[in-house]
């Protein structure tokens, strides 16, 4: 909807990598068959990186890939949080001219412009949430809940609050 292209995802679970491509992502990466993923994803982005790069998992040389793989004109954002101690090393020289560096706090959302927003998206036929909740569970199920997001086996979890 913004026209974004191209849209790489990367994942070490093919069924999710799927699951992207089904909410727009154009290519996929299995990071653990492909070897060396930065080379496949510059194949696709163009040798300068791509214009935005968003990590989920908060794993520090993953993060520090995400930086590098960024434009320099670019933008790095953190969904995932390092654990306390799991330092990342980068080069910040291009931090001081326009690359930048940033942490996602709940996905930056403003409920009151954007659910109305998703909402006509949603009745005008331009965005659907079909198949983006991929499993539910009761709440007195949460330990089976989280298990299941960690297994890398749910795309979206709804705890029912019955």
């Amino acid at each position: 909807m913004v026209s974004a292209h191209p849209i790489v995802a990367v994942d070490v679970v093919d069924a999710k990598l799927e699951w992207a491509r089904r909410f727009g992502a154009t290519h996929g990466f299995n990071s653990s068959t492909v070897g060396d993923v930065a080379k496949p994803i510059r194949e696709v982005v163009g040798a300068g990186g791509a214009d935005v790069v968003v990590d989920t998992t908060g794993r520090a040389r993953v993060i520090e890939l995400a930086y590098e793989l960024t434009h320099a004109d670019g933008k790095t954002i953190l969904v995932g949080v390092p654990r306390k101690g799991d330092n990342i090393s980068i080069y910040s020289l291009p931090l001081h001219f326009k690359k930048v560096l940033t942490g996602s706090h709940g996905g930056s959302a403003e409920p009151h412009v954007d659910i109305p927003r998703y909402v006509r998206l949603m009745r005008a036929g331009k965005m659907t949430l079909d198949g983006l909740v991929t499993h539910e569970f009761p709440l007195d199920r949460v330990n089976e809940a989280i298990a299941t997001v960690r297994r890398g086996e749910a795309g979206r979890v709804l705890l029912k609050m019955d």
